[in-house]
């Protein structure tokens, strides 16, 4: 075994000088600039700060997140985030995303949730980061907390300017070795620099040159190929799959098969394309969907089970005293509101 393979993440930390607050934000992998160490066990645990931000020697900030960019421009919007938070110039903000070694589990990127709930995290990590090293700069500068200001990630005595340390200064390759407590409390919005300002998204240049790897051209290492194998209709059940009807397809390597599910898996990917294109398959057809001009009627045919969200008051009474009912009628039920 080598000396590479028995290292930790906090050992590699030591020795590289950086400093990681992580909250698992995922990361794009052809971004993935920083040195970031596999550790033994997997990412350290959400409740860490050294889970979430990492800040380099040259006064880098990488931001460690489970969430990643789907085109929507969240690796932009959490950066702001980040910097805003701690006062850190937004164009020394960096980000691993999506690294299930390092990263902290998150959950998937959907439903428009990564600022709403990733971007909190990393809100409350980058806050309580800063209050933890504005405390280390107290000391290190002779001054009260109150007394001092943050800048650029430069940490200065209000009366006396020229007294100054750096985020990177202060850590000097350690890691905090503290908890997340949620006690600090973020910024003001009222007081925010960088968050809500235009800032160009950093994730276009790649995407416009070319250089961005997307998934359909991700390569690794003896990777596999796959192809679903659609079935003849909608609602479609499988009778049976006629493997050897593809024995001579080069490359291949299994048919799949489960429930209604088929597909192939071959050594390239044009193999696949034409395993699924070739590969026997006989399906029972459903019946036919109606056709659109009777798709209203049919829908209304289809059995329904009412459940009431809530019930609460005495709706005939209400609609009896009021002074004008409105009635309309939608494809399940007709209602009545009241004026």
């Amino acid at each position: 075994m080598s000396i590479a393979s028995e290292i930790t993440r906090r050992e590699f930390l030591k020795c590289a000088g950086a400093l990681v607050v992580a909250f698992g934000l995922p990361v794009e992998l052809k971004a993935q600039t920083a040195p970031v160490a596999k550790p033994s066990g997997g990412p350290l645990p959400p409740n860490q700060l050294d889970s979430w931000l990492i800040v380099h020697k040259d006064g880098r900030v990488t931001v460690m997140t489970g969430k990643v960019e789907l085109g929507t421009g969240v690796s932009t919007s959490l950066r702001q985030i980040v910097a805003d938070e701690l006062d850190c110039p937004f164009e020394k903000i960096m980000w691993i995303q999506g690294d299930t070694a390092n990263t902290v589990d998150q959950a998937p990127t959907f439903g428009s949730q990564t600022i709403k709930r990733g971007g909190s995290q990393l809100r409350q990590a980058a806050a309580e980061a800063k209050a933890t090293l504005v405390s280390l700069a107290a000391t290190r500068l002779g001054a009260s907390v109150e007394n001092l200001t943050v800048a650029q990630g430069i940490v200065s005595v209000r009366d006396a300017i020229k007294k100054q340390v750096s985020y990177a200064d202060l850590l000097g390759g350690n890691s905090f070795g503290t908890e997340v407590t949620g006690k600090i409390k973020p910024k003001n919005p009222g007081t925010y620099t960088v968050i809500g300002k235009p800032v160009p998204r950093v994730d276009i240049p790649a995407r416009a040159t070319g250089e961005h790897i997307y998934v359909q051209n991700f390569r690794l290492p003896g990777m596999f190929h796959g192809r679903v194998v659609r079935p003849s209709a909608v609602g479609a059940k499988l009778v049976s799959v006629h493997e050897s009807s593809i024995r001579d397809v080069p490359g291949l390597v299994k048919v799949v098969v489960k429930g209604n599910f088929v597909g192939v898996v071959c050594e390239r990917e044009e193999q696949a394309i034409r395993a699924a294109r070739e590969i026997r398959v006989t399906w029972q057809d459903p019946k036919a969907l109606p056709a659109m001009s009777e798709l209203y009627e049919a829908l209304r045919k289809i059995p329904s089970t009412d459940k009431s969200a809530a019930n609460s008051g005495d709706v005939d009474a209400a609609l009896a005293g009021s002074a004008r009912t409105f009635k309309a009628t939608s494809m399940h039920r007709s209602a009545h509101l009241a004026a």
